[in-house]
């Protein structure tokens, strides 16, 4: 099973993730958790619940904390984990930051959500998206 972690600030994204890994879920091939904040990451990802997570899918641009703060947090505690950017600009800066900070991939946003099952599966073979 894969633990997937979403960090957006926006309800309706949490929502689509939900609805987009609802098949993977039922299958028991993938567990999802969706939190609010890069702080609520950090904070899920130091959790006993937390130590599983094998990917998180992190919006750049959240209050408080951006995304390359949670990418670089967990860059330098937990570097196993797979971190997918996702943002709204296609800005080739965000993507040459998000690499330089260990982004393993980086998507724009509306996400193309087949391509993330591949990108997924390209990473972890065990996993057989629907």
């Amino acid at each position: 099973m894969i633990n997937i972690l979403t960090v957006d600030d926006e309800d309706d994204v949490a929502a689509l993730y939900k609805v987009f890994f609802k098949k993977e879920q039922k299958k028991e091939l993938v567990n999802l958790h969706c939190v609010k904040s890069g702080q609520e990451c950090i904070d899920f990802l130091n959790s006993e619940e937390g130590e599983g997570i094998h990917i998180v899918l992190c919006d750049i641009n959240m209050p408080e904390m951006d995304g390359f703060e949670v990418l670089s947090r967990i860059k330098r505690t937990v570097d196993h984990i797979k971190v997918f950017m996702i943002s709204a600009y296609d800005n080739d800066d965000y993507l040459a930051k998000a690499e330089s900070l260990g982004s393993e991939k980086y998507f724009t946003k509306p996400v193309d959500f087949p391509k993330l099952k591949t990108t997924i599966q390209e990473f972890f073979p065990e996993y057989k998206a629907s």
